[in-house]
């Protein structure tokens, strides 16, 4: 018998880590790769808060749209970083 997918897992899917490990993982990621993540991020959380006002659930959608927001803007900021600290990397790919 196969295992129901949950819809909203308590961890990540393929990776062994704990969700502190995720965190550093990600941190210690170049900043041009880590706007990136910020911006599919992001956009997944504006798409779920979508979902949300269609169902009409807009007291947790406007939540998700403010969250989507700051993500957004701390792209902004990681990517002025990036921006900084190119310069100095020793290896751009």
């Amino acid at each position: 018998m196969s295992e129901k997918k949950q819809k909203h897992p308590t961890h990540v899917e393929r990776y062994t880590g704990s969700l502190e490990d995720l965190a550093r993982d990600v941190k210690n990621m170049r900043y041009d790769k880590l706007t990136e993540f910020l911006c599919y991020l992001a956009a997944q959380v504006k798409s779920e808060a979508d979902k949300d006002m269609a169902n009409g659930k807009p007291r947790l959608a406007s939540k998700l749209y403010l969250a989507s927001n700051y993500l957004s803007r701390s792209q902004e900021e990681i990517d002025s970083a990036w921006k900084i600290s190119e310069p100095y990397m020793e290896d751009k790919k």
